[in-house]
């Protein structure tokens, strides 16, 4: 046999067990579910449950980096109609808020319109770049409506570990689903 057909099938074989490795479902994948809103993500991740009555509300970080994931899914349905009054209520504020608490501790804050997908659904958003003493961090703030409800996504921390954990933040991303609780039905009373 050729040298160049041994390295051809050293390649090939190199190749497939790559993309045959890139196809695997990764098996360390943790699932949540709870009131309608589910999604995959990666281990080594913490989630913190603030939801209340009017919004789920989750906040992921791990041990290992300086990083934070968050949910924010409001719990009232509204349609696309309405979605601009929702941005204009309460996203409008907490991008500015955002930005404000940076400015605040003396960063240098540049944002930038941006867009993503959510659930498979374009998703707005703003990137907030902030440097301070030569560090950079980046928060990256998505919102769509999804299932009829307003959902918020916020990726922060320092670029480094940003990368390092992208894949994390788009499994969440990718798999995150809405499904709709229908409310338990009452039993009907039985005449006597």
């Amino acid at each position: 046999m050729s040298l160049f057909r041994r390295s051809f099938r050293v390649i090939l074989l190199f190749v497939c067990s790559v993309v045959a490795y890139a196809q695997t479902p990764a098996g360390n994948l943790k699932h949540f579910s709870k009131d309608g809103l589910s999604f995959d993500y990666g281990s080594g991740w913490v989630v913190q449950d603030e939801s209340n009555s009017d919004a789920q509300t989750l906040r992921m970080a791990r041990a290992d980096g300086d990083i934070q994931i968050t949910i924010f899914v409001h719990r009232g349905h509204i349609s696309p109609e309405k979605m601009a009054q929702a941005k204009k209520s309460f996203i409008d504020p907490y991008v500015e808020a955002s930005a404000k608490q940076f400015t605040d501790m003396g960063a240098k804050v540049e944002r930038v319109p941006d867009a993503s997908e959510i659930a498979g659904v374009k998703a707005d958003g703003v990137k907030i770049k902030v440097i301070v003493s030569g560090d950079s961090a980046t928060s990256q703030i998505y919102w769509a409506l999804v299932g009829q409800r307003v959902v918020v996504l916020t990726y922060f921390g320092p670029d480094s570990d940003r990368k390092k954990f992208s894949d994390s933040w788009d499994t969440l991303r990718n798999t995150l689903k809405i499904e709709e609780i229908k409310p338990e039905a009452k039993p009907t009373p039985k005449p006597r």
